[in-house]
């Protein structure tokens, strides 16, 4: 597996398989960076550090949507959304001052919610489209 091009590259397609490894070891490495990061500092540090691996996941996300024949724009589209939550709550506008969530960050929650439930199944679980597509040439014909 070509790991730099996993998560750097933007061309191209990848089908579940390697998606799914890579993801799944992106995530162990993020969620151990994290957790050192925030036994060392705290919440708001650990979620700023959190953003370096968004360009990584970002890239794995196109490629995969790209072999289901969907574009860039979609993909940036769910991370734009998961980025508005991330900074509401960086900025501590998330919740008011009762302690309960503001209206807008419940609004984008709920959105990325969606969002998250339709990506998961679309890029996660459904096969690429068959043959070549405008993203370039099937992967499993490779």
């Amino acid at each position: 597996m070509n790991f730099a091009y996993l998560f750097t590259s933007l061309d191209g397609r990848i089908n579940r398989k390697p998606y799914w490894l890579a993801a799944l070891l992106l995530f162990a490495v993020s969620i151990a960076v994290q957790i050192g990061v925030y036994l060392a500092s705290n919440m708001q540090v650990m979620m700023i550090v959190g953003l370096i691996f968004m360009w990584p996941s970002f890239a794995l996300a196109v490629k995969r949507a790209h072999d289901r024949n969907r574009p860039t724009w979609l993909v940036a589209l769910f991370f734009l959304i998961l980025l508005a939550t991330t900074f509401m709550q960086i900025a501590g506008v998330h919740e008011a001052a009762n302690g309960q969530p503001t209206g807008v960050f419940t609004t984008v929650s709920v959105l990325f919610l969606i969002f998250a439930i339709y990506a998961f199944i679309d890029w996660g679980l459904i096969p690429g489209t068959k043959g070549p597509n405008k993203y370039g040439p099937d992967p499993r014909q490779q």
